[in-house]
């Protein structure tokens, strides 16, 4: 017996002495074993390969994406082409004259020692020995722009030849802007202080005709003949542009015509000579700041007309003005900056409408062939001008709605709800051509106040 070996007892203890592991017993292997082995391999195999079939797919469909997307990209672009072609198309129609050329120097009529000695209100100051007046002396101008002057004549109630003169070339050539505004105002005052009752009138010993005004604008540059080119102003053009004096000059020609009725300082043929210059001054964009300026002495204008003289007269200017103006947005402007909603600008603006419907499709009959011509036009067909059929459709507008001729003649008004149906049904929403929209919308609008109506 061995005594240092484990007593019986421990021997079972499995503390001391544990039973071997399952993993280090070894295994018998069965056919069973084989084929699932076996079986799992070939899985794995599969799962490889479908995997690879996966990625192969994945890359596949991401070329398919990206060829989708440039396609996708290149009709996004053609569209986007289209529609910048329309616009800018459109775009380039737009209004605008350059009616100013190069100025010229203009030339000044100062007071001399003659003048003075014969001027009684000037005469008044010398002998009184409190200032020296002398043609280079500033102490006149000062009256001038502190309104003193004024307020003598009005106070004398007469202003002599000499300080009419000599004011109106300080209104229409001084470069001083309180000189020139100064003199607008002394002259403003005067001319329609003869609608006083209570106060005299004052005696104005001398007034600038015409040809003193057409002058003035022919040294500002203006083009007086209307056969004349005109152009699109330049942008670095630093020779041409609308003259400081401008705003005088047209406040003056309010003021005349608003007292033609009392003492007539131009004729008939003059005044329509000055609406024709005040149309043309509306095309020019540098002067759109003064539109209102120009449309209140447009409407002074033709308000100052006589009965028997307005209607011919208002033929003649939309006649001179249809056969000058450009057949292109300008027309169309010049129509519509005929603004007034008084019954002579009414009739101006249909008139001048008309004229040019007449130029623009040469007919000169009567209204119902004019309208019939409108109805004719095939809308559908490519090769209809929509620009120009768009101007057909604004110059109508004004033509029949700024006069009583749809009222007055029921059958225009259907040709005219015809020709508005012929615009909005010949053009589809989706017609991508130059001017499409523009027509069909406006044709939709003027078509519901023809249905209300």
């Amino acid at each position: 017996m061995n005594m240092d070996g484990p007593l019986d007892f421990e021997n079972e203890d499995p503390l001391v002495n544990p039973p071997p592991s399952a993993e280090k017993r070894k295994k018998v292997i069965g056919l069973d074993d084989l084929l699932s082995d076996f079986y799992k391999e070939k899985s794995k195999l599969v799962d490889k390969g479908n995997k690879k079939r996966k990625a192969s797919k994945l890359y596949d469909s991401d070329d398919d994406d990206e060829h989708g997307q440039e396609a996708l990209l290149s009709i996004v672009d053609n569209c986007r082409n289209q529609m910048n072609e329309i616009c800018s198309e459109e775009d380039m129609q737009e209004w605008g004259l350059c009616v100013f050329g190069d100025q010229k120097t203009p030339t000044h009529s100062p007071l001399l020692a003659a003048d003075i000695d014969n001027c009684y209100l000037l005469k008044e100051f010398m002998n009184s020995q409190v200032v020296d007046l002398n043609p280079d002396n500033e102490f006149l101008e000062g009256l001038l722009v502190n309104g003193w002057l004024t307020k003598l004549i009005l106070t004398c109630a007469r202003v002599e030849t000499i300080i009419c003169k000599w004011t109106l070339d300080m209104l229409l050539y001084s470069p001083k802007e309180d000189l020139r505004s100064s003199a607008c105002d002394f002259w403003c005052s005067i001319l329609l202080s003869q609608f006083e009752v209570n106060g005299a009138p004052v005696e104005i010993e001398w007034l600038p005709n015409y040809q003193i005004l057409k002058e003035a604008l022919e040294s500002y540059g203006f083009r007086i003949n209307s056969s004349q080119d005109v152009e699109l102003p330049e942008a670095d053009s630093k020779s041409q542009g609308p003259p400081q004096n401008i705003r005088a000059w047209l406040k003056f020609v309010a003021a005349c015509c608003q007292t033609r009725c009392k003492k007539p300082i131009f004729t008939a043929s003059q005044l329509e000579q000055i609406a024709e210059v005040l149309v043309w001054l509306l095309l020019d964009r540098s002067l759109q700041g003064l539109s209102l300026l120009l449309q209140e002495c447009l409407i002074s204008v033709t308000e100052s007309f006589n009965e028997g003289e307005w209607v011919s007269s208002c033929k003649k200017i939309a006649n001179s003005l249809a056969s000058s103006v450009p057949q292109d947005m300008n027309c169309l402007r010049m129509v519509e900056s005929v603004s007034g909603v008084d019954a002579r600008s009414k009739h101006l603006r249909s008139s001048i409408a008309n004229q040019m419907l007449v130029a623009l499709l040469d007919h000169k009959e009567s209204d119902e062939n004019l309208m019939s011509s409108l109805m004719s036009i095939n809308l559908k067909e490519k090769s209809c001008n929509l620009f120009r059929t768009y101007m057909l459709l604004v110059l109508a507008e004004n033509w029949l709605l700024s006069s009583k001729l749809v009222e007055e003649k029921p059958v225009l008004r259907d040709m005219w709800a015809v020709f508005l149906r012929n615009c909005f049904c010949q053009i589809n929403s989706t017609d991508l051509r130059p001017f499409a929209s523009k027509v069909r919308t406006k044709a939709s609008y003027l078509l519901q106040g023809c249905r209300s109506d």
